[in-house]
């Protein structure tokens, strides 16, 4: 490692990494490089390290030992075990419970696997996030299965939830392959960058120089685990499909852990399994080839590996390689056995093509060091200025001032009449049809759990639909023959991506989220002086940044405004009214890309916070299509779009407050 003296503030970077750092074999070498090579000196969370390095925490109890025992089995017993879904949770939760101890702000975080529950808080806290991807989406697996070429049942997971509930919060994906770019949704693609893997230098020794018995038939080499996802089928049914000629002067070896539904398949083969081999350097030079016909990779290291030692290489298209096709290598399609028998025969029979393949690819390798890696990795970061950023509230308690005593037995007083008042009534009262307006600001993590309860409840009353459904019927004059929920947010939190809309996703209810267009931020750092005078709070909460509503906007979350600067209307002239209405609704609209309908007041009270015979005629001038209040109550048939009541709630609340304050008339 490198001599040189760390950076006096370590804490400017955090690197989160779910393996082994700095372990030869495993993830966990990647976010060792910038260390290595003395470009970065971030703080680190692993499960294990293989290096000794100064600013080290490791978050999971025991460390590699339950990675372990659910990979074991796994391998041994129970292939369809998600292990690394089992293990990924683990580490997350733990990783999130250091994150909230950290005294300090870092820079940015760089997360080296898909940890949602982290990424959900740093991107709560507006710290910049960088994402590394070890593999392909799961996604491209779809064809081969739909075409019938791969049972899907050994190959575990099919989705991968943590990577898509990361993707939205991230600022900056890396990706080792192109292949592994493609495989992501579009709307990301702005926000990837490829940086390939590295290989170390490797002693010039040409394999056909090595040391063999005379005779020794040609070796092909495969490294890896042996399993469906590596191709190990399709390469033992290639290997048949060879001319005796070639079986007879040549021979597979297979350098990996064998897994359960190979085992018969290796019975009936003449491929000899080596087992896992913790230094492959001496396979390397043994062999006169190496193939890797994986269904899915990021992009394989065994791959740099040998083409650094000068070994001709076949893989498919879905290895996620830097090989040629055709002038350091042969590419081929995977799931394809034929085409790979073809490729192995064009191979093994002729020597001068191994020779030329075989320098070719030393030399184009060569141009893939580490070191290279290292300093990619560094200048990804400079994008993310380096000043210190503000502590952001992540749970509802942090987010609340210091209240007195005789405040809190107050509250204490209310929460009990409210329940006594909540006896014998149910959501939605006596009526048989309405239509309510229930509203939230925030949703902290503590909040989630009391978040999703509340929806389940009002699910059992009526049926929730959109703003625009909701409005649509108030325009047409149309009976209200049912019940009807329309679920609105208030100030822009940002808690709103982060917590609230994967539940809202999950339960399939559509929802609004009304800003105050002038305090949307234009990235994760760019609070000021503004932000702060807007909050009278212990701890302020992260607001959403233009990228986050475009995100919600996408989810089918309505837009809307809640004025410029979040003033009172009720101490504003004509034209400042309209000021604050129709610069908001130009901000939204050129920001989102779409039409900005709907109008909530802030504050809300009639003739308290606003003209209601003055201001909701101003916003149907300026072309919105309603305008919403605090004032409680149900909405009925016949009642105008531009005074729509509503009905706060606060996530925490229990199912007796929330009973009593949608029954209200």
């Amino acid at each position: 490692m490198n001599s040189q003296k760390p950076d006096p503030e370590p804490g400017r970077l955090l690197f989160v990494v779910n393996s082994v750092f700095g372990g030869r074999n495993t993830p966990g070498f990647r976010p060792y490089q910038p260390i290595r090579f003395g470009h970065l000196f971030p703080m680190v969370f692993a499960r294990g390290s293989a290096v000794s390095y100064q600013f080290l925490h490791f978050p999971l109890p025991g460390r590699a030992l339950l990675p372990r025992a659910l990979n074991l089995i796994r391998v041994k017993w129970l292939p369809s075990l998600p292990a690394r879904q089992i293990e990924q949770k683990c580490f997350d939760t733990l990783c999130l419970f250091a994150s909230r101890k950290l005294k300090w702000r870092p820079r940015a975080v760089h997360l080296w696997d898909s940890l949602p529950e982290t990424a959900s808080f740093w991107h709560g806290q507006n710290v910049p996030l960088v994402l590394d991807l070890q593999m392909a989406h799961p996604r491209c697996y779809a064809p081969l299965i739909a075409s019938g070429l791969v049972d899907p049942r050994p190959l575990g997971a099919l989705t991968d939830l943590a990577t898509d509930r990361c993707l939205p919060l991230i600022n900056r994906i890396v990706c080792p392959s192109k292949f592994v770019q493609g495989s992501l949704p579009f709307s990301t693609q702005s926000k990837t960058v490829v940086i390939p893997f590295g290989a170390d230098k490797v002693v010039p020794v040409s394999y056909l120089q090595e040391n063999l018995p005379k005779g020794a038939p040609l070796r092909v080499l495969f490294a890896g685990n042996v399993n469906l996802r590596k191709g190990v089928p399709f390469l033992l049914e290639a290997w048949k499909q060879l001319s005796p000629e070639l079986l007879e002067n040549a021979e597979l070896v297979l350098c990996g852990r064998v897994f359960k539904e190979m085992i018969g398949p290796l019975a009936n083969s003449s491929a000899r399994c080596v087992g896992f081999q913790s230094d492959m350097a001496p396979w390397f030079r043994s062999a006169d080839l190496f193939v890797l016909p994986s269904l899915m990779e990021g992009s394989a290291k065994s791959v740099y590996e040998a083409m650094a030692h000068g070994l001709p290489v076949i893989v498919s298209s879905h290895t996620g390689s830097i090989v040629q096709n055709g002038v350091d290598g042969l590419v081929v399609p995977p799931a394809n056995s034929t085409v790979l028998a073809s490729a192995l025969s064009q191979v093994l029979s002729d020597a001068n093509l191994r020779h030329q393949l075989g320098e070719t690819a030393k030399l184009h390798v060569s141009n893939y060091s580490w070191e290279t890696y290292a300093e990619k990795i560094k200048n990804l970061y400079q994008e993310f200025p380096t000043t210190e950023y503000r502590r952001f509230a992540d749970t509802y308690r942090e987010h609340q001032r210091p209240r007195p005593l005789l405040w809190k037995l107050n509250q204490a007083k209310e929460r009990l009449l409210v329940f006594n008042k909540s006896l014998g009534r149910k959501i939605g009262g006596t009526q048989s049809s309405w239509l309510r307006f229930p509203f939230y600001h925030h949703v902290f993590s503590d909040e989630r759990k009391g978040f999703a309860s509340h929806l389940n409840a009002m699910k059992k009353y009526g049926e929730f639909i959109s703003l625009d459904q909701a409005v649509e019927m108030l325009e047409k004059k149309l009976p209200i023959d049912g019940k009807y929920f329309c679920l609105t947010f208030d100030d822009g939190f940002r808690n709103i991506l982060t917590h609230a809309l994967p539940i809202l996703t999950e339960h399939q209810v559509p929802s609004a989220v009304f800003l105050i267009s002038n305090l949307v931020l234009q990235n994760s750092w760019s609070w000021n002086e503004q932000h702060d005078a807007f909050f009278k709070v212990r701890k302020p909460a992260a607001l959403l940044t233009w990228d986050d509503c475009r995100i919600l906007a996408t989810a089918g979350v309505t837009l809307g405004s809640h004025t410029a600067n979040h003033r009172k209307l009720i101490e504003l002239s004509v034209e400042e009214v309209k000021n604050e209405l129709k610069i908001s609704k130009d901000q939204i609209e050129k920001a989102i890309g779409r039409s900005c309908d709907h109008f909530c007041c802030p504050w809300g009270k009639p003739n308290r916070d606003f003209k209601a015979d003055r201001d909701p005629e101003l916003a149907r001038q300026l072309g919105y299509r309603s305008f919403l209040t605090t004032y409680w109550g149900a909405v009925k048939t016949g009642d105008s779009p531009f005074s729509i009541r509503r009905v706060g709630i606060v996530a925490k609340y229990g199912l007796a407050q929330l009973r009593y304050f949608l029954s209200l008339l």
